[in-house]
């Protein structure tokens, strides 16, 4: 078959002169995994323009069928037709197998076969095809539809359909109250299981030995799983009541003033608010080649710079940010008053240190001696949100 393309295509970089000429070119094939895909481009057919192929720049032809496969007496082929709406394409594939001549490989008349109306196998071409599949999803002017599937009954897919146009409160209030259905009993290990919170520890874990990753990092990951913080510190459930929050100036969350890392506060009655200072796992706890007296070690900059920060962002947030009065009326009205914060720091790791006794010791005694501050290592988090977590779901399996 002959194929039409402008000239011009051809002749990059010449000038023309009057109209374009149009110049015969076969339809030579392009074999997935033998040709590139970078010498490709999007090109209509000149009968009609909402009808588009593939143009290889390299062998200068017109790409109608693409050949997954070569055997030995017949080729997998995925032919492409690409439909203009607006400025998008929508592609069209149609697959075949033909023996050397050109010709359709027929079934043969059996009683299995009688009924059949196509059967194209792509067993022996299954990576090409999803090569093929990858290029096009890879072109952004092509619409292929990356949606997740899943198999579910009738009745629950109209459910999630008529969920799905619910706002997110909605939905919750839904839950809620399904939770109180009798024989529906939603466990903190199902909760668990659906924030998927077993992968979000073995992220966790595996972000501490990367030394990449800076403080902005670790904020994020906390602020995007803030059920770390809610368990297991000093016994009380902390929450979070606002990110990089300003400790003080006109408002807790305005800018231009002294920012700390977190704003929570505990959980009951009446709740109080807490400051949290986040560091990196990597962050040195002590310095020094030995002890600078007899069982002692230094201090590493890093940490007294960090208790000094969070002492002085406590004294800013009690004497300053809470007394404003937007910031007062808006906590109180939430039950969360401000009296003698207490303040977290979540800094280093005790695997610094596990060798030495001394070390261990005054790092204990440093931060036992420390009043209204809490100084935290990453690796103490991680073992207390794993134990909530593994906690949860055996409580399950005895259920």
């Amino acid at each position: 078959m002959i194929y039409y393309a402008p000239l011009a295509t051809m002749l990059k970089g010449q000038k023309m002169i009057g109209h374009p000429v149009f110049i015969k070119i076969p339809n030579d094939k392009f074999v997935v995994k033998k040709d590139s895909f970078e010498d490709l481009e999007i090109h209509p057919t000149p009968s009609d323009d909402s009808f588009y192929y593939f143009y290889n720049k390299k062998t200068r032809n017109l790409v109608k069928q693409f050949t997954l496969s070569e055997q030995e007496q017949v080729e997998y082929q995925c032919q492409v037709i690409l439909i203009k709406k607006g400025e998008k394409f929508t592609p069209r594939l149609a697959f075949s197998i033909r023996n050397k001549a050109g010709e359709i490989q027929k079934v043969p008349a059996t009683a299995d076969s009688r009924d059949l109306k196509a059967n194209v196998n792509l067993d022996k071409c299954h990576d090409q095809f999803w090569q093929l599949i990858s290029f096009l999803q890879s072109i952004r002017t092509i619409e292929i539809p990356k949606e997740n599937f899943s198999l579910k009954t009738q009745e629950e897919s109209e459910i999630i359909n008529a969920l799905n146009v619910r706002d997110p409160a909605s939905i919750l209030s839904i839950v809620k109250k399904l939770s109180l259905t009798e024989g529906v009993n939603i466990t903190e290990a199902d909760i668990n299981q659906l924030l998927k919170r077993k992968e979000k520890l073995k992220t966790f874990k595996a972000s501490m030995g990367t030394k990449q990753l800076e403080e902005k990092w670790w904020q994020d990951f906390f602020e995007e799983n803030k059920w770390i913080f809610g368990y297991g510190l000093n016994y009380q459930i902390l929450k979070q009541t606002q990110p990089q929050a300003t400790y003080g100036g006109v408002s807790f969350d305005g800018k231009g003033a002294k920012k700390g890392d977190y704003l929570t506060h505990t959980v009951g009655n009446l709740k109080f608010t807490v400051l949290v200072e986040i560091k990196a796992p990597d962050t040195p706890l002590l310095q020094g080649t030995s002890e600078v007296r007899n069982g002692a070690w230094s201090l590493s900059k890093h940490l007294a710079d960090a208790v000094s920060q969070i002492s002085a962002d406590i004294a800013t947030w009690e004497n300053e940010g809470s007394q404003q009065e937007d910031n007062k009326d808006r906590l109180e009205n939430n039950n969360i008053f401000t009296v003698k914060p207490k303040g977290i720091i979540v800094i280093g790791n005790l695997g610094q240190f596990s060798d030495i006794r001394s070390k261990r010791g005054t790092f204990q005694r440093f931060r036992q001696s420390i009043h209204g501050i809490e100084i935290l290592t990453f690796d103490e988090l991680f073992e207390r949100a794993t134990y909530i977590v593994d906690e949860k779901e055996e409580e399950k399996g005895k259920a």
